[in-house]
């Protein structure tokens, strides 16, 4: 059975430590000029996040929810826009950035589920990859990125998993695998 061509960025699948995801999330304030998407890789600038962009930028987690600061009480309500609650990713056109924060998991302990764009170089544990990175999917709010097939010189992430099942051929175009980020940022942003 063929994979279906799905691309929905880093999905975290579990940790190296047995630490539960939930514990782990963490906020930071988001850059200005970049929409941001669930999903999306996550890097540093001037400590604020934005969505990885090119191939050495270091990764410090994967967005996994955007929060918007409650105009009546200026804190931080969680992971929720309170002028709207159907916000699906952070649209950098529509929103005032220093009011905005992005939730993400940091990516040092966790392993993810990301999918190829096409048919991968002979995909085995320990091989890496380069990334594509693209701009979110606006309708569904998630991330477009994905793992480079060809690419195996820049690497960005390296398998660490191949999961196996019927709808799921890792030698196959689309196919998903477990990885781990390359270069990875090991401090923790300002908060």
């Amino acid at each position: 059975m063929a994979n279906v061509n799905r691309p929905r960025g880093f999905t975290p699948v579990k940790t190296l430590s047995g630490a539960p995801l939930s514990g782990m999330i963490r906020q930071v304030g988001v850059a200005d000029s970049a929409d941001i998407f669930i999903g999306d890789a996550l890097t540093l600038s001037s400590g604020l996040a934005a969505a990885a962009s090119a191939h050495a930028d270091n990764i410090i987690g994967v967005a996994v929810g955007f929060g918007k600061k409650d105009d009546s009480t200026k804190y931080w309500g969680g992971a929720v826009n309170p002028d709207n609650l159907e916000t699906l990713y952070y649209d950098d056109s529509a929103s005032t950035h220093t009011d905005w924060a992005v939730f993400y998991v940091p990516v040092e302990d966790v392993i993810f589920e990301a999918q190829f764009d096409g048919t991968p170089t002979t995909p085995t544990v320990s091989q890496g990859y380069g990334l594509i990175y693209t701009t979110g999917n606006t309708s569904t709010g998630r991330s477009l990125q994905e793992i480079d097939g060809d690419d195996t010189t820049e690497v960005d992430v390296v398998i660490v998993e191949l999961p196996q099942g019927p709808n799921n051929d890792v030698t196959a175009a689309y196919g998903r695998v477990y990885v781990m980020f390359d270069d990875v940022v090991f401090d923790r942003p300002p908060e």
